[in-house]
């Protein structure tokens, strides 16, 4: 039951920010900013049987704060790598891990 919650809840918060213009579509995604495209791959989004896995956090409410605020501080992008921001873009140096 609460798989069936969840998807409906997903679902109608995707529909909600696609009309109000809140997602954007690139690449082989581009088609669903055709609404109708869109709402096609809803109906097959919403068929699909969700499972949903949840349990009691360990340890209570405290120990779940502990636990995500050791993840506040860490940094997806050094400062020193961020170059340019202008209009809500962000540039910054791509490190090429491929070659040493």
């Amino acid at each position: 039951m609460l798989g069936r919650v969840f998807r409906g809840k997903f679902v109608a918060g995707l529909k909600t920010a696609f009309h109000e213009g809140r997602l954007q579509f690139h690449g082989h995604l581009a088609s669903l900013a055709e609404p109708r495209c869109f709402a096609a791959w809803l109906r097959v989004l919403f068929r699909q049987d969700w499972v949903v896995y949840s349990k009691r956090p360990f340890g209570g409410p405290e120990h779940a704060l502990r636990y995500l605020g050791a993840y506040t501080h860490r940094v997806g992008i050094a400062n020193s790598r961020l170059v340019a921001l202008s209009e809500g873009n962000v540039s910054f140096i791509s490190l090429d891990i491929t070659h040493s």
